[in-house]
């Protein structure tokens, strides 16, 4: 990258280093000599994992400035080096660097610390105490208990149905105690969902389908997001539109309802590359506007992990959907914030974006940035960096870690 790319970046993280090396310059394949030089200029602000990043994309010969940062950090503190250096696993530095770093800690550092240095000065391959590898995955809990004691309460002396709650009526119902009709039982239901504050969770999978409208109306006005989220879960199987669905999810995200209870829903709705064409701009706009960063992860992170149930391989083009949507939400929070004349606002969406490797044809989209009058010479840094990458990317280098490193950047930038 440029040192005017750079230096827009660092203000737009408000004048700290650290988040611009670690989602932007450390995130290139390779690195350039202005790279190198704000790496340099900014070496006390990174931490372990960054100078062992820019150390994988030193040229051979050229990482003194990392390996007497590790040994200034040993000598500071030899406990944290030895946990985020020594017991690292796998890694390795070349001989004639653990020789220079033996150097500059001996007689500085504990002698066991200084012991283990010196043990990797030899060209013989480590031998590892262990050969274990983690491999996250994905927790899949108990299913929810839905199931409850439906006629508890009920006796001889049946209570005025007004005085009943639906699951009440609808168990009596069931089990012949009490005779209404579909008309006049939808009726009731609607009247309930309009005006009470009983929850419906618990009972939901006993609801008939001719209480339907009424759950639409209930799911609708429920100040309860797991309430909601089983709602949407029954009038999902009953037919009820996706968009529609949809709609009443995502309106309760921009209203301030708890957007986590409705997350797994929401998940199962986006676990195809179509479905991210069409719904996920609106579905990260919706978080997004309540600045729900931990939400979106959360979100994505379900979805890829439905996505690949049982083994399924997840294509190239359901991740460039989700960076393209992303990418989408982005460049509209640039373009209002360019409007409003929010320069912050317009670099840190941009800062994020720069994280991202959509397709080409998001391109076009950048480039209109620029015919928005009022842009500070910092934004329009931002901008060029952001044409450059796109411009004749085709996404072959999307990957997760590349939407993470822009949530990131936009929550940091955003703070």
């Amino acid at each position: 990258m440029r040192k005017a790319e750079i230096d827009a970046l660092v203000r737009a993280h408000r004048g700290r280093a650290r988040p611009v090396a670690f989602f932007h310059v450390l995130r290139q394949p390779a690195l350039e000599p202005d790279d190198h030089a704000f790496l340099s200029e900014h070496i006390e602000e990174l931490g372990t994992s960054d100078l062992l990043r820019w150390r994988a994309r030193c040229e051979s010969g050229f990482s003194g400035p990392v390996i007497q940062q590790l040994a200034r950090l040993a000598i500071r503190d030899p406990a944290h080096f030895q946990h985020e250096v020594l017991s690292v696993p796998r890694l390795t530095l070349d001989e004639e660097e653990w020789i220079e770093l033996a150097d500059l800690v001996r007689g500085k550092v504990p002698a066991a610390i200084y012991e283990r240095v010196v043990a990797r000065c030899w060209r013989e391959p480590v031998q590892w105490e262990s050969g274990f590898v983690l491999s996250p995955g994905a927790y899949r809990g108990p299913a929810p208990l839905l199931d409850g004691d439906e006629l508890d309460g009920l006796d001889a002396e049946r209570p005025a149905l007004r005085d009943m709650p639906i699951a009440k009526i609808l168990a009596a119902r069931r089990a012949g105690v009490l005779s209404i009709d579909d008309g006049a039982l939808a009726a009731l239901a609607m009247e309930r969902a309009r005006g009470s504050d009983e929850d419906w969770s618990v009972d939901i999978p006993h609801f008939p389908a001719v209480l339907r409208d009424a759950i639409l109306e209930k799911a609708r006005r429920t100040p309860r997001g797991s309430e909601r989220a089983n709602m949407l879960g029954w009038l999902e199987a009953h037919g009820v539109a996706r968009a529609a669905l949809l709609d009443i999810a995502l309106g309760s995200v921009r209203a301030g309802g708890d957007a986590y209870a409705v997350l797994p829903w929401l998940a199962r709705q986006l676990t195809t590359r179509a479905a991210w064409d069409r719904h996920g701009l609106e579905t990260l706009s919706a978080l997004m506007s309540r600045r729900a960063f931990s939400e979106i992860g959360e979100l994505v992170t379900l979805a890829w992990s439905d996505a690949g149930q049982g083994g399924k391989e997840i294509s190239r083009g359901f991740l460039e959907a989700i960076q393209v949507a992303f990418a989408q939400v982005l460049l509209g929070m640039a373009r209002e914030a360019l409007a409003a004349g929010h320069q912050a606002g317009a670099a840190a969406a941009l800062s994020a974006l720069a994280c991202l490797d959509p397709p080409s044809r998001v391109s076009r989209a950048v480039h209109e940035l620029r015919r928005i009058p009022g842009a500070s010479q910092d934004v329009a840094e931002l901008i060029a960096v952001n044409e450059r990458l796109v411009k004749h990317s085709d996404a072959r280098d999307a990957s997760l870690e590349g939407f993470v490193a822009a949530l990131h950047a936009i929550a940091d930038a955003s703070c």
